[in-house]
């Protein structure tokens, strides 16, 4: 990649005991939270690293989520375990499954969590009270996400998306979009239009909501576990091993254009994420590079990069604090905060 002419500086650190492989933060309540493979999991202040340890999933913690309000955060590991809490770090509820938790998703306008845990989708009050349990998907949960309005989850895993009505008089029904493979990433355009899943065949396949229409983006190399909308949903970014590219959902869709892309890693990208204005997406790397893109302005061009950041460990999880921080989760445990 060229030189980009600015390095990010680092305004704090702080460390969990193994690989970092959560991170979500809330920016309203200006809070992250963190968990490892190891089992260590903590609320993290942004502003200066201050950390409140939470309950350690001896396995491994797998996922977390933030509520829509900030005032719970539910974390959830391969002990079969999601533990609630408020936003000091009490703990709130708990919800014993059988299974990994792969995936917890709140809804966007309600104090209710969806839990993928083996072939189960879980869905629960604030305090992890069960609602429903959805116990026949086809196979093992792989991402979990809401529609717009909150009346919807979806659940993907071998065979395609099954949505699950969860509010109003279709309660408890299913309807499933059916595809053909192993679909293991899952992300809603903010404005309610499509479903978009990464997949094992090295495609990302697309959903028009409610229709069903779909599509699909080939040609990737490899496996599919990176995608982001923009908040506008105009643009979905996609990482596969080195490269980013970045579609145009402007407009029909995607459908017969060219994505904007770059190539600027060595080894694969282990995560992506949009600044809150949509200006720039960064990318974070096994090669230890974390890199901050310009956002593409039209179809097919070749993106720029802003800034980057070496380092000796490679980068895990990355998510925006602001336009212009960033916290950064490594593979030696450690979590640093960058201004950008």
């Amino acid at each position: 990649m060229t030189d980009t002419g600015t390095t990010p500086i680092a305004q704090w650190r702080v460390d969990v005991d193994d690989y970092v492989q959560v991170l979500e933060v809330c920016r309203d309540q200006g809070q992250a939270v963190i968990g490892s493979l190891g089992g260590d999991a903590a609320l993290i202040d942004v502003d200066d690293g201050s950390a409140t340890a939470l309950e350690r999933h001896e396995m491994g913690v797998l996922s977390a989520a933030w509520s829509s309000d900030g005032s719970r955060v539910a974390v959830g590991g391969q002990d079969g375990c999601v533990r609630i809490y408020d936003r000091t770090g009490a703990a709130q509820g708990l919800v014993d499954t059988s299974a990994w938790v792969t995936a917890l998703a709140w809804s966007p306008n309600a104090p209710v969590l969806a839990v993928g845990a083996g072939r189960h989708l879980l869905i629960t009050d604030h305090d992890g009270a069960l609602l429903h349990d959805f116990d026949d998907q086809p196979s093992t949960v792989t991402a979990v996400a809401w529609s717009a309005d909150g009346s919807r989850v979806g659940a993907t895993a071998y065979g395609g998306i099954g949505w699950h009505d969860v509010v109003g008089p279709r309660t408890g029904r299913r309807r499933r979009f059916d595809w053909k493979g192993s679909l293991l990433s899952l992300a809603m355009s903010p404005d309610g239009a499509w479903a978009c899943a990464g997949a094992q065949d090295a495609t990302v396949h697309l959903w028009r909501l409610w229709s069903g229409k779909d599509l699909s983006m080939s040609g990737y190399p490899s496996k599919i576990e990176r995608i982001g909308f923009r908040h506008d949903s105009r643009w979905l970014a996609v990482a596969c091993l080195g490269e980013i590219t970045v579609w145009d959902f402007g407009g029909k869709g995607p459908a017969g254009t060219a994505p904007a892309a770059a190539s600027g890693h060595d080894k694969h990208i282990e995560d992506l994420d949009w600044d809150p204005s949509g200006k720039s997406v960064a990318t974070g790397g096994g090669d230890g590079r974390t890199i901050v893109w310009a956002a593409p302005t039209r179809a097919g061009q070749d993106l720029s990069p802003v800034t980057a950041l070496e380092s000796d460990a490679a980068t895990s999880r990355l998510r925006w604090v602001s336009d212009n921080s960033l916290l950064v989760g490594r593979a030696d445990g450690g979590l640093v905060k960058l201004a950008v």
